[in-house]
């Protein structure tokens, strides 16, 4: 479960990579392309570190289930 949180997280840093690289791409050119793309680099680093968040709070409640079932 936990690999499956990171590769989850890799994704959106991918994603926005390839929005960032083709908002440069359409700065130059006419039309809204740029700013669907610019968005795009928005909303994947809000993601990003909402998933990674939702991620470590995830592993912090399985080490305190785990400390309770140990005492």
């Amino acid at each position: 479960m936990l690999r499956m949180l990171k590769i989850v997280e890799f994704v959106w840093i991918i994603m926005g990579v390839i929005c960032a690289y083709e908002f440069i791409n359409h700065l130059s050119v006419e039309g809204n392309m740029k700013y669907i793309f610019g968005g795009g680099v928005i909303v994947s680093i809000f993601m990003y570190f909402f998933r990674k968040r939702t991620r470590l709070r995830y592993e912090q409640i399985q080490r305190e289930k785990e400390q309770k079932g140990d005492a």
